[in-house]
């Protein structure tokens, strides 16, 4: 094995072992933007992803993807929207994520539409198996609500994925591979 199938292998099995913080894992009282932000980094370190920063949370709000802090105080609601939104956004525009949110929060409270998130994209990364037939992991009881989670934390899983494999790909030359 080369050391790019190495270097993969360890990364794979470092974000395999990632678990979302599920909503009661969140701080009880409200924080300051700073701590908003290392906790977010800090929850999603080992996928890799750039850094959340202020400009990006205050975006949100300007975009009205995640409601205002009130007196510059964020609750659990903003560390789970910003939890969500840095998973989704590494494959799905603002806009969609929006519309997405407005969906689940018409039909489940922020804690059960996180905690589900939360829960559906641990168990597809815990449980990913890149030699399976079909990445859509339905059960024989279909749901909508269900099915666009699913899907969606697979597909930020995969690009996770294809975009560490090509990163650190053997470099390509006249039609052949060759290992760095």
């Amino acid at each position: 094995m080369s050391t790019q199938e190495n270097d993969f292998q360890a990364w794979l099995t470092k974000i395999q072992a990632l678990k979302l913080p599920q909503w009661a894992d969140f701080p009880d009282f409200d924080i300051y933007m700073e701590q908003l932000i290392n906790l977010v980094n800090q929850y999603l370190a080992p996928l890799e992803l750039d850094p959340v920063t202020p400009a990006m949370i205050n975006n949100y709000v300007k975009h009205k993807v995640m409601f205002k802090p009130v007196k510059k105080r964020y609750q659990r609601e903003h560390l789970a929207a910003v939890i969500t939104l840095t998973l989704l956004k590494t494959v799905f525009p603002l806009d969609m994520i929006r519309s997405g949110f407005n969906g689940e929060l018409n039909v489940l409270s922020a804690q059960a539409a996180y905690d589900r998130f939360a829960a559906n994209f641990t168990t597809q990364l815990q449980t990913l198996d890149l030699a399976q037939s079909t990445p859509l992991p339905f059960t024989k009881n279909f749901e909508w609500d269900e099915a666009i989670q699913q899907t969606a934390a697979t597909t930020i899983i995969y690009q996770l994925i294809s975009k560490r494999l090509m990163l650190h790909a053997p470099q390509i030359e006249k039609g052949a591979i060759t290992h760095d």
